[in-house]
């Protein structure tokens, strides 16, 4: 499921989207390592790293996340009688 969701994102999601400020970390990224010794530099590589990992899976869940909605909201625009959010309440609370 997450191979075809991952497919998903890569051909809605532009790449582009976000090219400025992945440009100016990558620029601090470089001026902030010159200024490390070789621990330091592996040390930072591996946050960057990890960093890279969880922007990529919060993207990930968060595109699967609009997709469900999207999902969700067509579904409901094609059930039918349609939803009303007034008659839901209505029945809970009578049925309370």
């Amino acid at each position: 499921m997450y191979d075809y969701m991952q497919a998903l994102q890569a051909r809605f999601l532009p790449e582009s989207l976000c090219a400025e400020q992945q440009a100016e970390v990558m620029r601090l990224h470089r001026r902030l390592e010159k200024k490390l010794d070789r621990k330091n530099q592996i040390r930072l590589l591996e946050l960057v790293d990890a960093e890279a990992r969880l922007r990529d899976d919060v993207s990930l869940e968060s595109f699967i996340a609009g997709f469900r909605l999207a999902c969700g909201i067509a579904h409901e625009l094609g059930a039918e009688p349609p939803y009303s959010f007034r008659q839901e309440e209505e029945q809970r609370i009578s049925g309370a």
